[in-house]
């Protein structure tokens, strides 16, 4: 049926109905515009309760050509509210670079910040170097992990990003649907263990997102403003924890026994 409609539909015209068709499961908006000239995020959470935080970043040039390539490492940083707080710049040529960032203060406990990379060698040579001509359907990804250090400095845990899709001049990709979806991570809390569920919102809009306790029925509310982040702290819960949301991706980072921790029981993970 798909090839049939290829044949008789322009290709986007056909696209267009295929989003429509898909609509309650696109992650990004319909006018989306993938190409070389835009350089595209996930979205990081950053803790000011921890010791030290570092940032493991790929360099894309160096990987493809197989070689070092002089890069900026651009970070921008924003307050829980999603306001714009610091932009950092790192000159590296590496294959990875471990990044130790500046400290700086804003309020909060959690907030967001997006990776981007600048260079005088565009991805676009590259691709040319490696034969690929038709380049419309590329353009940049920047991923990376965090280190996050919760009291010895010897000690940390390492995660990636969120589900993000935000530019370098902060437009954002994803949209809300008008469906809400229910996700329950394949996790177990522990009354033992004390958790901060983190969530920040990738998306031009206000995002409200429920977790329902399931064993026993309880309901929380947080209400994140566009490039913010929000957290509740989980203490003396046995059982799982559901999201409900108006995101087709919608997971929470989640700091077990979360910082200032010495203990040797802090962990980050996705769930």
């Amino acid at each position: 049926m798909n090839k049939f409609l290829k044949k008789i539909f322009p290709l986007k015209i056909f696209n267009f109905i295929y989003y429509l068709r898909n609509y309650n499961h696109n992650v990004y908006k319909i006018n989306t515009s993938i190409n070389l000239k835009n350089s595209i995020s996930d979205l990081f959470i950053w803790s000011s309760k921890c010791t030290q935080i570092n940032f493991i970043a790929e360099n894309i040039r160096a990987l493809i050509l197989g070689k070092k390539v002089d890069v900026i490492h651009n970070f921008k940083f924003f307050s829980k509210d999603g306001i714009l707080i610091s932009h950092q710049r790192y000159k590296a040529n590496s294959f990875f670079e471990r990044i130790s960032f500046e400290d700086f203060k804003s309020d909060g406990e959690y907030f967001s910040f997006i990776h981007f990379v600048e260079s005088e060698v565009s991805l676009s040579q590259i691709l040319n170097i490696k034969g690929l001509k038709n380049k419309k359907d590329f353009c940049e990804q920047n991923r990376g992990y965090t280190v996050y250090y919760p009291g010895d400095k010897n000690s940390g845990s390492v995660v990636h990003g969120n589900f993000g899709g935000v530019y370098k001049d902060e437009k954002k990709l994803a949209i809300t649907n008008i469906k809400k979806h229910i996700y329950t991570p394949i996790y177990k809390f522990k009354k033992e263990s004390t958790y901060d569920i983190v969530f920040n919102n990738p998306t031009d809009k206000k995002l409200i997102i429920n977790l329902i306790l399931n064993n026993n029925l309880e309901y929380k509310k947080l209400t994140l403003p566009s490039l913010g982040t929000r957290f509740i702290n989980l203490k003396g819960y046995e059982g799982s924890v559901s999201y409900e949301s108006r995101l087709a991706i919608c997971r929470a980072l989640i700091f077990k026994n979360p910082a200032p921790n010495s203990r040797g029981d802090f962990d980050v993970f996705h769930s």
